[in-house]
């Protein structure tokens, strides 16, 4: 993959980072000489020291043959990035929208959009907190969740059929792992000590499902 990150900020070389790792093809943007030199010492990349509001810049940075693009600014310089990105033909736009409330101009042009890094941070927090059992999650609009957990050898659970586990409307299992294995549940699948279960649950219905999986 060719990749064009604008912004060599903490986010963007994190994602060159991972970009490198995968061997694709990166070249990262940025306005700031010291920081151009800076990432340039540290990484195996094109560091382009411009600003890539200017379509020339984008140009000369190859987006006639790139695959996708990463805006990781303010929202101001995202959307003249991505504007360009689209007029210039890039077949995938993705920025960072840091106010909530630009998203939608965002969307409007066809970009894939990734909210306030730090909002997303404080809410992964506040989640460890508050339900620490959650290994992983992920919000489906306001009134969903995909989340994971682990089945404690002491819950109720164990050893039984999901068919018999009685979990609210709204909330289905979509995948149990189990040593490295994953299992598409049916009616007849057996819940044993240790599972990860993958869940995609009603907001509402979380409590009462973990209740129940954790019952004792």
């Amino acid at each position: 993959m060719y990749l064009i990150i604008v912004g060599a900020g903490e986010i963007g070389e994190k994602l060159l980072n991972i970009a490198l790792k995968n061997k694709d093809d990166v070249i990262i943007i940025e306005k700031d000489k010291a920081k151009c030199d800076e990432v340039s010492k540290k990484y195996d990349a094109i560091v382009v020291n411009s600003d890539a509001r200017e379509k020339e810049t984008l140009i000369e940075a190859g987006a006639d043959h790139a695959d996708a693009l990463v805006t990781t600014a303010d929202d101001a310089t995202n959307l003249l990035v991505v504007n360009l990105a689209k007029t210039l033909g890039i077949k995938s736009v993705v920025s960072i929208v840091n106010n909530e409330e630009n998203e939608q101009m965002f969307v409007e042009k066809g970009v894939n959009i990734v909210g306030n890094p730090t909002a997303l941070t404080a809410e992964y927090l506040y989640r460890a907190i508050s339900r620490p059992m959650v290994k992983d999650f992920m919000t489906l609009g306001n009134k969903a969740e995909i989340f994971k957990i682990a089945i404690p050898k002491e819950s109720k659970v164990v050893d039984k059929v999901v068919g018999d586990i009685k979990l609210p409307k709204g909330v289905n299992i979509i995948a149990i792992e189990r040593n490295s294995e994953i299992i598409i549940p049916s009616p007849e699948s057996v819940f044993k000590a240790g599972d990860t279960i993958t869940l995609l649950a009603r907001k509402d219905k979380i409590d009462k499902t973990m209740n129940i999986l954790f019952e004792k």
